[in-house]
């Protein structure tokens, strides 16, 4: 019998096979969590399922789901689904439990392989060895306005609030799984204060977040405070605060700068230099610079502005007001006056619990007078301040 009948079988079968077999045109890995599915790889440990599907090449008569399955090393799992897409293309989707860790898994069409897909898997560990916090900020409540500081005077803070920038290399949505928390303790007292940090959905599904915490104790004495973020295990990052005495934080204010505030007839604001005139003016009060000693460091201070007269020993006017001083420089306008009561005024001087720490004059700086032998007579006592430095500055640009 002649063989030609067996081979033109074999050759039509494997023709047939060929056209039936589907061909893999591309796939993608992602997850379900909490009902919705995200395209996303890694697939995070916390997912409620891994879901890998596969756009195929497939005529339509051959299309039968229980001919695909997806195989893992410890399992095999049969077609979630088989939808139709353009053409003679279709998509087949496959759901199963996330695995421990990374792996590869084999697409199969009636036992045959016919590609080998990845599925890369999120574990706690590669998740916290991604996580960084950029920029931790420990800030201070003090006289109604946040300053972020390392060192403060308590007498009149309001509370602790830690802040930070949270970036992961992929999705922080394992942080609800895991915990993001702030930890306060008081070395003084020897008390901590453990403060949850709960994300959005929107920042969750994100790979950076801005996250905050306040501390529920609010200090009261001098003394170091840490603050620690931690997520899951790992501690993220490690800051300290001191609580430092008043007198010692005083003992370094300093006025950098005196200015003036003048209010017009109508209204308008400004500042200037040099000693403004009264004529023109309807309101007028000192504006000083101040800044702090030492670096980092923020506290509310109490000060005395006091309108003084030459020649008189009790001030004409006096005010006291509040500011928060730190290492940077502060402007600080303490009370505005009317312009008549300033007849009798030469300048303001600044004083912080009794200590002068300058003064802004009213009056110009006194210039000498030349009598008839040729000599001159002195000006009289006057008080340099940063005012008469301007003008100074602007008499010899005068000159030029």
């Amino acid at each position: 019998m002649s063989l030609w009948p067996t081979h033109w079988l074999a050759w039509a079968r494997d023709s047939l096979l060929r056209r039936a077999r589907p061909r893999p045109l591309s796939a993608a890995v992602g997850y379900e969590r909490a009902g919705g599915t995200r395209w996303d790889a890694p697939v995070p440990w916390t997912a409620d399922a891994a879901v890998v599907d596969v756009l195929v090449r497939l005529p339509l008569t051959a299309r039968r789901k229980t001919d695909f399955a997806f195989r893992l090393p410890f399992a095999t799992f049969p077609a979630d689904s088989i939808r139709p897409d353009l053409d003679d293309r279709c998509r087949v989707t496959f759901r199963f439990p996330v695995p421990l860790d990374t792996l590869r898994g084999d697409l199969l069409w009636k036992g045959r392989v016919l590609a080998s897909i990845p599925v890369h898997v999120l574990t706690p560990g590669l998740f916290l060895a991604g996580l960084a916090m950029v920029n931790p900020t420990v800030s201070v409540r003090l006289g109604g306005s946040t300053v972020a500081a390392t060192s403060f005077v308590p007498d009149r803070c309001e509370g602790l609030i830690a802040a930070a920038l949270l970036r992961c290399s992929s999705a922080l949505a394992p942080l609800a799984e895991l915990g993001l928390k702030v930890v306060f303790h008081d070395e003084a007292a020897g008390r901590t204060h453990a403060v949850p940090v709960a994300l959005t959905a929107a920042q969750l599904a994100r790979s950076e977040a801005v996250v905050a915490a306040a501390c529920p104790a609010v200090p009261r004495q001098a003394g170091g405070w840490w603050v620690t973020w931690t997520a899951g295990d790992r501690v993220l990052t490690t800051q300290r605060v001191h609580a430092t005495a008043a007198d010692r934080f005083e003992s370094g204010v300093r006025l950098l700068e005196s200015r003036f505030v003048v209010v017009d007839t109508g209204g308008a604001v400004r500042t200037a230099k040099l000693p403004p005139s009264l004529v023109g003016a309807e309101r007028i009060g000192p504006c000083f610079v101040l800044g702090g000693g030492e670096a980092g460091a923020a506290a509310v201070c109490r000060f005395e502005v006091m309108g003084v007269s030459t020649g008189e020993l009790y001030p004409v006017l006096w005010r006291d007001a509040e500011a928060v001083v730190t290492d940077a420089p502060s402007v600080f306008a303490p009370a505005l006056f009317d312009a008549a009561q300033l007849d009798r005024v030469s300048g303001f001087e600044l004083r912080l619990n009794g200590r002068l720490l300058g003064m802004a004059s009213l009056r110009p700086v006194p210039a000498a007078a030349l009598n008839a032998e040729g000599g001159f007579v002195p000006p009289p006592e006057f008080t340099w301040s940063s005012a008469a430095d301007d003008e100074l500055a602007d008499r010899l640009k005068r000159l030029q």
